[in-house]
């Protein structure tokens, strides 16, 4: 028999079952959600058809009708794909020294076993809750476009007043500030021409060079400095360019990573990156560029101050740890973070075990102590 509390047997399960995004679907991991939420008493489940092979799972149990915000604790099923040498195998979901290692164990595996743990116990020990408990699983957060929460936000299925949770990684924190994040597409288009005859073409790849070395000084001349997350960034995800070593390269296309900290605004980040291609492509004679949004842009956000899950979780993370809950950021997007842009609903926070750095990396881990930390403390919310 396991030494390993329920949820982090739970945790190693959804390991097991691979949803890599974009490499994969997470059609096994919703069948196995929906199915395991069906064998619980008192709770209603329903999934949502976002594409073929890819569905939310959204299940509910009801309080005791007081009239109170419902609290809806969200958790997604995808993951980021499998890169780099692991030293232990990405699916198998090993335990070592106190650590369960996979991918998806800190980005979000243990924080949706979590959740679901949260809505069992509520349900099997049928809690007179004050207010109606959503668990939802969504897909493609990962994505661009974060698709499962822009479904749930066009069929209006949660409802308007809602508290929202997002059980990410935040080495159990109360994350209440958010990075901004808007991805670029930029295209520069130049001449090709034999590399004997180079000032016969218009150099696309030096183009781009130059505007990417304008953009790393534009953005770090910028006078941002957030108190947690620190100055804006703007990084180089992806580059290709050119087709053949004897050849002035007539196109270059790169991926860029705007992450913007308050107050800054997605109209000041777009004018940023459109003066740096322009600046560029005037240093190389025959060149021109353009850009487009990948996805949606995302500015930052905050949660309202008067939100009343903050007290809530300082006062349940203070009774099972017996210590001051501290606030942070997130770095990036969430599902409840875009639903509060989509809704004006700012009543939302991150929290939930393992710790940023990990999520995303390789030999990915989680500490087994989080998970069932966690869950004490999600129970302890609930019941406010």
């Amino acid at each position: 028999m396991s030494n390993y509390s329920e949820a982090v047997l739970l945790t190693q399960k959804l390991i097991q079952i691979p949803t890599e995004n974009p490499n994969g679907s997470e059609e096994k991991c919703s069948s196995f959600v929906e199915s395991w939420l069906r064998a619980l008493p008192n709770v209603s489940v329903r999934t949502q058809t976002v594409e073929q092979g890819r569905k939310n799972v959204i299940a509910k149990y009801k309080g005791r009708g007081l009239d109170k915000p419902p609290l809806v604790i969200m958790a997604h099923m995808d993951t980021v794909p499998v890169e780099g040498e692991w030293s232990v195998p990405p699916f198998e979901s090993i335990i070592q020294d106190g650590k369960l290692y996979g991918r998806g164990a800190c980005d979000m595996k243990s924080g949706l076993a979590c959740a679901l743990m949260t809505l069992k116990v509520v349900a099997t020990k049928q809690w007179q809750l004050q207010r109606d408990l959503y668990v939802i699983a969504t897909i493609d957060e990962e994505g661009p476009y974060m698709k499962g929460a822009m479904a749930l936000i066009a069929e209006n299925i949660i409802p308007s007043n809602a508290l929202l949770i997002a059980t990410e990684p935040t080495n159990l924190t109360l994350a209440t500030e958010h990075k901004g994040t808007i991805w670029y597409e930029m295209c520069v288009e130049g001449k090709s021409s034999h590399g004997g005859n180079a000032h016969l073409g218009a150099d696309a790849v030096h183009a781009a060079a130059e505007i990417i070395v304008r953009l790393k000084e534009k953005v770090n001349q910028l006078s941002y400095n957030h108190e947690i997350f620190g100055k804006p960034t703007i990084s180089v995800g992806t580059i290709e360019g050119g087709s053949k070593t004897n050849m002035v390269a007539g196109s270059c296309r790169a991926e860029l990573d705007f992450r913007l900290v308050p107050p800054m605004t997605k109209e000041e980040a777009n004018q940023l990156v459109e003066q740096a291609i322009q600046e560029g492509c005037e240093c190389v004679k025959g060149t021109s560029g353009s850009v487009r949004h990948l996805g949606w842009q995302r500015p930052p956000l905050r949660t309202s101050s008067d939100s009343m899950l903050r007290n809530m979780f300082r006062t349940a993370y203070e009774r099972v740890v017996k210590e001051p809950l501290e606030e942070s950021g997130f770095p990036a997007y969430t599902d409840v973070t875009m639903i509060g842009l989509e809704t004006t609903n700012h009543h939302f926070v991150v929290f939930g075990p393992g710790h940023l750095d990990q999520a995303h990396a390789t030999d990915e881990f989680v500490e087994i102590e989080q998970i069932e930390k966690c869950v004490d403390i999600l129970l302890e919310v609930v019941q406010k």
